[in-house]
């Protein structure tokens, strides 16, 4: 029952988003109510939080943990994102792709001992590029994103994507993993960090990476909500780095 009702709750405020408009219909230009907020918490998550703390880890995490350690747990992370990837296709109506996530999980859980090795990405008709949030699914029924928001370590934010994946730990397996749900998120996390250690210079040279970063992430929501579909002028940053951030 608590969970019925957190959910409701969760997909209410969500709803109440849709009159949110993140970008000036007149001027085309993106809002940023929070601006002078988010470029305090951005430059000490550049300047500070990433060089001493996030970096270092990913460079370890990339460098000295043996690699079939680093794929088994980051399969095993990602293997637990399928059922709530199943859920969340199942309410946009795009059942084909829901089966891809379904098959993926018994899968990997059966045959790749928990997940530990991804066998279902050796078929071309089982591959995923990324995996679906319910934040995702707002945004895919036209929901805004609401204020855009950079916290200190977590990273750039918004209502819409941040309050609605919440809703996705009402689903199995995330209902049942409880505190371990942050180790599967730490894995996850290094790994997407340690993923871009090379293309760090991207950014470095943009003119304003604030403003470099919040518009690709932006365009990363675009992309995923329009399943990589999105016909839009040229990325400020690679592809790459645009599916790492979340």
């Amino acid at each position: 029952m608590k969970k019925t009702t957190k959910f409701t709750a969760l997909l209410l405020s969500s709803i109440i988003l849709t009159g949110c408009a993140t970008v000036d219909p007149k001027t085309g230009e993106r809002k940023d109510p929070l601006e002078g907020f988010n470029r305090a918490m951005w430059h000490f998550n550049y300047e500070i939080a990433d060089p001493y703390v996030l970096k270092p880890v990913a460079k370890g995490w990339k460098n000295y943990v043996p690699k079939p350690i680093k794929t088994g747990l980051t399969n095993v992370a990602n293997n637990l994102d399928e059922p709530a990837s199943f859920v969340n296709r199942l309410v946009q109506g795009n059942f084909q792709q829901a089966m891809v996530h379904f098959n993926r999980f018994w899968i990997n859980s059966i045959f790749g001992l928990g997940g530990l090795i991804d066998w279902a990405s050796y078929s071309p008709s089982l591959s995923v590029e990324n995996y679906r949030r319910f934040g995702d699914t707002l945004g895919y029924y036209g929901i805004e994103t609401g204020s855009y928001i950079m916290l200190p370590f977590y990273g750039a934010a918004t209502p819409r994507q941040d309050l609605g994946n919440l809703v996705d730990n009402a689903y199995p397996v995330y209902s049942l993993l409880g505190p371990w749900s942050i180790l599967k998120w730490a894995v996850q996390s290094v790994d997407r960090r340690a993923s871009v250690l090379d293309k760090e210079a991207l950014l470095h040279q943009a003119q304003d990476p604030y403003v470099t970063f919040r518009e690709s992430y932006f365009q990363n929501l675009n992309y995923r909500i329009n399943n990589g579909k999105l016909q839009a002028p040229a990325p400020t940053l690679s592809q790459d780095i645009l599916n790492e951030i979340d």
